[in-house]
């Protein structure tokens, strides 16, 4: 499938809970974006891009199928469980092959997969869909190993950070080797295409597929990625350092202010995060231009650009390389 502009393309899915994964997907182009708002209701006025992911009930699929004349019918799959939403097309979708995310549990079974990685902080103890990831494990198909490090001290809510990773039985191995791969980084300079292949080797993509992604993230400006910057809080720092500065913190406020970070206009960028008395340091951290976009929205629009709260996660799962503090409102580096 070509690679084409598709500012106003939206992806229709059917998630199957009980699968944990997409089994339908429609592609409409959407012009009056007014309409879908209309649709959506009232979760979309906080929303100007229209930028996030919606779950619609059967009133709100049907709308949508009638104004925008889609086929999509998923009373044809006859599951049982089955969550409907809408959300944004990704330039993710042009990868000439399957993309493991959102299909780890049935690439794991049919062997296709050979590793996965969960990891978030908790609480809460259990990431969505564990338990279907469970069911597997507790019939001997996949095997499972759970990581928990501790913060210091608790950063709001959460009081560490939980992974899980899962891997067909006989392929335990992967799962030290991936630990390895991600100390090796961190301490060489970070995140770069050597890390992302060997990890994809990993993961169980073939190497054509790596080939693929290694040469897309290099034309794209490198696995070093675009360089972001942004503000925390002193319970962020604390909640960043207890976490190896390997995310960025969870935070209180509806959205989290993200700058284009440029070294020859750092000054300029510590007084403008820094303004804010809340907050305590200005960290830089990388993500590749095509993962920030759905994030951060127009980038032919000047910064800041604001990550609703309930997409950071979705934002560190993006994250190149450590995050790095560029200045602190002690003056220490």
């Amino acid at each position: 499938m070509p690679t084409t502009a598709r500012s106003n393309h939206f992806i229709l899915e059917a998630f199957d809970r009980e699968l944990w994964c997409p089994v339908l997907q429609a592609r409409l182009e959407i012009n009056d974006l007014d309409a879908l708002r209309g649709i959506l209701g009232e979760p979309a006025d906080e929303d100007p891009d229209l930028q996030w992911c919606y779950t619609l009930d059967d009133e709100d699929l049907a709308a949508i199928v009638a104004k925008f004349a889609v086929a999509f019918d998923p009373a044809e799959l006859q599951a049982q469980e089955l969550d409907i939403k809408l959300f944004r097309w990704k330039r993710v979708f042009d990868a000439p092959y399957l993309i493991h995310t959102g299909y780890e549990l049935p690439l794991l079974l049919d062997g296709r997969k050979k590793l996965a990685r969960m990891s978030d902080g908790y609480p809460p103890a259990t990431f969505d869909g564990e338990e279907r990831f469970e069911h597997w494990v507790a019939k001997g198909v996949l095997h499972r190993e759970e990581v928990v490090e501790p913060f210091d001290r608790p950063a709001r809510k959460y009081r560490g950070l939980r992974t899980v990773y899962y891997t067909p039985k006989g392929e335990e191995w992967r799962i030290p080797a991936s630990k390895l791969i991600w100390e090796a980084s961190a301490k060489s300079g970070g995140w770069n295409e050597h890390f992302e292949r060997l990890e994809g080797m990993l993961f169980g993509y073939e190497d054509w597929q790596n080939d693929w992604w290694i040469k897309i993230g290099l034309l794209g400006g490198g696995f070093g990625g675009v360089h972001f910057c942004c503000a925390v809080t002193p319970g962020g720092l604390a909640w960043m350092e207890a976490a190896g500065f390997r995310a960025l913190p969870p935070i209180e406020e509806p959205s989290l202010a993200v700058a284009s970070y440029d070294v020859a206009a750092e000054a300029e960028l510590k007084a403008m995060m820094l303004e804010d008395p809340a907050s305590a340091a200005l960290v830089r951290f990388n993500i590749l231009g095509r993962d920030a976009k759905p994030l951060m929205g127009n980038f032919q629009q000047a910064g800041p650009w604001h990550v609703p709260r309930e997409r950071v996660p979705e934002l560190n799962r993006s994250l190149l390389g450590s995050v790095v503090i560029v200045a602190r409102r002690d003056g220490t580096s």
